[in-house]
């Protein structure tokens, strides 16, 4: 049931980017860069994401999206990353 994504994301405005940063990490994503997060959700953490960039996203200046990925199977060529950083966590925290 949980899907790799990948989100991405250019929020000008600096207190609604760091909300946005924060609200990814609770939910259990990764940040990868600077902008970017990775990691396993479930269909209604997507919804959750969605209603996010309309919370911290403004639609004049802001850009943002996800992508569903297999990085745990298809990455082919990283630099800086561990071998690991893209596997499935052993277990997830069911609050």
């Amino acid at each position: 049931m949980y899907t790799q994504i990948i989100v991405s994301y250019d929020i000008t405005d600096t207190k609604n980017r760091n909300k946005f940063f924060e609200e990814l990490k609770d939910l259990g994503l990764i940040s990868i860069q600077k902008s970017v997060f990775w990691g396993y959700i479930l269909p209604s953490e997507k919804r959750i994401i969605k209603e996010l960039f309309k919370k911290y996203c403004q639609i004049e200046t802001d850009k943002a999206f996800i992508v569903n990925v297999t990085l745990d199977k298809d990455l082919n060529d990283s630099f800086g990353y561990d071998e690991d950083d893209f596997n499935h966590p052993e277990s997830f925290e069911i609050i």
